[in-house]
């Protein structure tokens, strides 16, 4: 009988864990160690951020004791720079929730970047992630059809004696980042060393993910036609893009940001509209929006994820993301260093 429990929870891991993706994050550059190890340090002062996001709260599940089906991820972050070693360092610390916890897993990391000044213009940084991570799944909040039956409806978990299960392993990542003042672009490769994370006593090893980025910011209270904007603090457009493939699933994220003093919107679409995952299924996930605000050392984001998918039917609800970052700065007269353009309210 043990064998028909651990099938049927292969199939619910494989269903809520969508076949071992990582999770996204809209608000991506918000979050840039979690994107790319290289970031680590890229504010040259210290940057600590807490972030969250809840998916398609919507969606209601009978396989889980939890009414909801959502997905909830927290994640926060510190890093530094130093500029005697021209190193960045960091950590981060992230959980995730699925099916109302039933699907659980935790990682935390430390991240090294150096930085090489290639020319008086450009600037690379290369990085390193070494993590710990742990998934674990709860037994007695999944529900299985003889858990029913047509009298009295649900009549009790029969395999909650099987407790939980967990899995522990090291998770190995790496980043290269280059940019000016205006431009940049990097690239990122995650689980290089393709960790086993199955629960179930065989071999599912994690797919590698690599991710690419880029930009380039545009200034616009520099534009004659703005120029009753002279009085303003920061104005500038822009546009970027990130594209990330794991295993079989790839996914593309192409938007705009406005910063105007101390205020950011952002509009962008994640998809990639011309791929089909069936004859009539395209790849078109959401329509993200964005409301940042900074005062002082803070700054607050709120995002919004429009599902524009067969998703949609359903009512999950969409996404909601939360940022918080504080950047301290304990010398107030140390020379200006060459930050990244990447779009920030810092």
């Amino acid at each position: 009988m043990k064998k028909y429990v651990l099938a049927a929870v292969g199939l619910f891991i494989k269903f809520f864990s969508a076949h071992g993706q990582d999770i996204q994050f809209s608000q991506f550059y918000a979050a840039p160690l979690y994107q790319n190890p290289a970031f680590a340090g890229s504010a040259h002062i210290w940057r600590f951020a807490a972030h969250n996001r809840l998916q398609w709260p919507g969606i209601r599940s009978t396989l889980t004791s939890s009414s909801l089906s959502r997905f909830t991820t927290a994640y926060i972050s510190a890093d530094g720079y130093s500029e005697k070693y021209k190193s960045g360092f960091g950590l981060i610390a992230m959980r995730d929730w699925q099916a109302g916890s039933t699907l659980a897993s935790t990682e935390i990391g430390a991240l090294y970047s150096y930085e090489i000044d290639l020319s008086p213009t450009f600037t690379l940084r290369p990085g390193l992630q070494a993590s710990y991570a742990q998934r674990s799944i709860d037994y007695s909040r999944l529900r299985f059809p003889q858990d029913f039956n047509d009298q009295t409806g649900y009549t009790g978990n029969t395999y909650a004696e099987f407790g939980s299960a967990i899995r522990r392993y090291a998770d190995i990542s790496s980043g290269l980042l280059l940019y000016s003042d205006k431009l940049w672009g990097g690239l990122s490769f995650h689980h290089i060393n393709r960790p086993n994370q199955s629960m179930l006593g065989e071999v599912a090893r994690l797919p590698m993910k690599y991710a690419i980025t880029g930009g380039y910011k545009f200034h616009l209270k520099d534009r004659k036609y703005l120029a009753y904007l002279e009085r303003t603090g920061e104005v500038t457009l822009t546009p970027t893009i990130h594209y990330k493939a794991q295993g079989k699933s790839d996914q593309t994220d192409v938007g705009l940001y406005l910063i105007y003093d101390q205020l950011m919107a952002g509009l962008w679409y994640r998809g990639i509209p011309f791929k089909k995952l069936a004859s009539n299924l395209h790849n078109n996930e959401s329509i993200v929006i964005l409301m940042g605000w900074k005062y002082e050392g803070w700054s607050i984001g709120y995002s919004y994820d429009f599902v524009v998918s067969k998703l949609a039917t359903v009512r999950a609800g969409g996404a909601h993301e939360l940022n918080i970052t504080y950047l301290y700065n304990k010398s107030k007269h140390r020379k200006p260093m060459k930050r990244l353009p990447c779009p920030s309210l810092f």
